[in-house]
This record gives C-alpha cells, structure tokens and sequence, in this order.
C-alpha cells in the first residue's frame, strides 16, 4: 500500500510519463526528499467523525515519523509509522541504489534485470538475530502466537538501536515456518535446533505432520530474522575487546510478549539466539542461490566474530533461552 501511494505520487507530478520514466523518477525524487516532509496525495482534511487525523503540530507522536507517507482517504493516517532509524537507513540505501542503477542503464552500462535482483539480506551482515515463536499446540494457536511475536519484533529493533555497539539492526520482512510431531524429541531439543545449519541435522529425522496426524502431538515453529551490524572498538585505557551485551532488550523483548492476554507457558515457547553468517539455516536460500563461503585465513587478531559476546550459560536471553 505505501509504495503504491508512493508511486501514485509520482504519477501526480509526471502525469504524461511511460512506466520507464515513471520508475527514473520514483528513485531520483525520493533520493532528494526532505524526510520527514510529508508524501501527500490530497491536503489533508477534517471530518465529522470524532476520530484522529495525522497532524504533527497537534500531535507529539506524529512529530516522531521518520518518513510520513499519508493516506488520502479520510480519516488522513501516516501508513509508514513503523519506521525505524535503522529501515530509514536501509530504505535511503536502497533508494540511492534504485538510482545509480537507473543511471546505469540509461548509460546502456546495465540492464532492467539488474534493478530487480534478488536481495542479499542473508548475504550481507557478519550476525544475526533469530527469534523462535512456537507453540505444543494446533496450527490456528500457533498463528495467534506468532502473529502476536511478530507485530511486537519492532520493539525489539528499537531497543537494540540504542544498544552500545549496535549500528544497524535490520529486521527482514519474512517469516519461516515449520511444524514437527513430537514423538520421543523435547520440544526444547527442536527449538534449540531451529533456526541454525548445525541443527538441521537433529530436524532432518523428525516427521513433519501430515493429514493424519491432526490427533498428534506437534509443535508449529516461526522464525524471524534480523540482521545486525556492529561496531565494536576497544575502551580507552582498557585492554582487551568491549563485548556485544543485548541481555536488556532481549529481556525486555520477552516480557512484552509473554504479557500477551492469551500466553500459556506450557503451550507457547520463544527463544532468540544469535546465528552467525555461516550457521544461517538453509531454507533462507532459494534454489539456485550460493551460500555465502567462509574464507579460511590466519588471523593474528581477535576479528569481529570474536568480539560478539559469548553464551556462557543455558540462560543466557540470547541464546538457547526457552521462555
């Protein structure tokens, strides 16, 4: 919805144009705008009805929109109010590379092609994030579950924002999901296992419920991934390495959502663990994808991957932590 009231936008200022222009355009307008201007397609207006209209003069909370894209049906809202510092970093980027590649293949030097290749989410960040919501209970339960985990993982971006150390936490914008009956396994033995390349090999001899098996005991898994950078450095006047510590916003995380009216903790479980680049499970490749190679080299110095703490216990809220 927002990208098209975006492009409508632009249909409004270059009304004439073929879709080729129309795209140009689209990249080189948005690259320039003066966030957090307004994208508006009508002025906004007021109503009768007793309801809230976006106006930031008015409203502290709307004041806080980093890139206000405004409905044009009344009542007027703001449809990108869930951008962070961190995806108004990663939506500038894009926006910057829509352009150099429009560039490009006005010059002939690329083709169409080029603009839509597929992302590199699971390609370009050193650790990631991966938050496990399941349920010991039916597929319908487990999709209020993580439903609920999902639309509360932009708290989890925020707080790790302001974490020391954390430059960009960049949530992807897909789930995974998988379902296992639970024959003689714990469903903290799957859990643990979800969501990484080593664990594959323990999920690989599980069965995957099918029609039959509605009266069996299973668990439905979803995993959300989001990518960090980091920029570690060391502390003046200190030795050694200043380590990673998300242990606050994990927390914090958890506690949202087992304050869910519905939670029942013999019923849903949650976990986030930290995945390393090349311990990425493998069904975030599609077919035909490469993964991503570790390059075997001899370090005389701690490299960033040293520098992330380290799980020193089974209740560390990074990892291997079932709530």
């Amino acid at each position: 919805e927002t990208g098209a009231m975006l492009v409508a936008r632009i249909c409004q200022l270059y009304p004439n144009a073929v879709s080729a222009v129309v795209v140009e355009k689209f990249f080189n307008i948005y690259t320039k705008w003066n966030w957090p201007q307004p994208v508006l397609l009508k002025p906004i207006e007021d109503g009768p009805l007793q309801v809230r209209v976006w106006n930031p003069r008015l409203y502290p909370h709307d004041r806080q929109h980093r890139m206000p894209v405004i409905t044009p049906a009344y009542p007027s809202m703001c449809a990108t109010h869930n951008i962070t510092n961190s995806t108004q970093k990663v939506i500038l980027a894009e926006l910057e590379r829509g352009s150099e590649i429009m560039a490009q293949i006005n010059a002939g030097k690329k083709t169409w092609s080029d603009l839509f290749e597929r992302h590199d989410f699971f390609h370009k960040h050193k650790f990631y994030l991966c938050v496990v919501a399941a349920t010991v209970s039916t597929d319908e339960e487990h999709l209020k579950w993580s439903g609920f985990v999902e639309s509360r993982l932009r708290q989890l971006v925020l707080k790790l924002e302001v974490t020391e150390g954390v430059e960009l936490a960049h949530p992807f914008v897909k789930d995974f999901s998988d379902s296992y009956l639970l024959d003689d396994v714990k469903p903290e033995e799957i859990i643990n296992a979800y969501g990484t390349l080593s664990g594959e090999e323990l999920l690989s001899k599980l069965r995957k419920p099918e029609k039959d098996d509605k009266e069996k005991k299973q668990i439905h898994l979803t995993k959300l991934f989001i990518g960090l950078d980091i920029n570690l450095s060391k502390t003046e006047g200190q030795q050694g390495i200043k380590k990673l510590d998300i242990q606050y916003p994990c927390s914090e995380f958890y506690s949202l959502c087992k304050s869910w009216t519905s939670f029942n903790e013999s019923m849903h479980l949650i976990q986030i663990k930290n995945v390393k680049l090349y311990d990425l499970p493998n069904d975030v490749y599609i077919e035909g994808e490469i993964r991503p190679k570790k390059v075997s080299k001899k370090r005389k110095k701690l490299t960033s991957s040293d520098q992330l703490k380290r799980v020193k216990s089974e209740n560390s809220p990074i990892a291997n932590t079932n709530t």
